[in-house]
């Protein structure tokens, strides 16, 4: 690959990069601008009006019990995977093979 080509690719990939940083910036900063928007929204006279005269509910009360249940089941001469994947690599690591004849 020639310098002229390896400058052509980080100018294309840098403006990528640009673009997409750029969008992130955008939408974060619009989405922004449209919550406080929204939350600066005035109420009109007649609705004020309407609101005075109705009485408040009572807030509802409700009550949401949220539980979680698990089942094991253990059977006889299961080996837990990460068991497994440690035993695996631990025969890469350990220095002795199972299989020496002590030769």
């Amino acid at each position: 690959m020639k310098l002229k080509d390896l400058i052509s690719w980080n100018m294309h990939v840098s403006m990528v990069y640009a673009i997409g940083i750029w969008t992130m910036f955008g939408t974060y900063t619009f989405l922004q601008f449209k919550k406080k928007r929204e939350s600066n929204i005035e109420i009109s006279a007649e609705d004020a009006l309407q609101n005075e005269h109705q009485l408040p509910d009572e807030p509802e009360k409700k009550t949401k019990k949220a539980f979680v249940e698990t089942h094991i089941v253990v059977k006889e001469g299961f080996v837990p995977f990460s068991s497994r994947i440690y035993n695996y690599g631990k025969s890469f690591f350990d220095g002795s093979s199972d299989n020496s004849t002590g030769k």
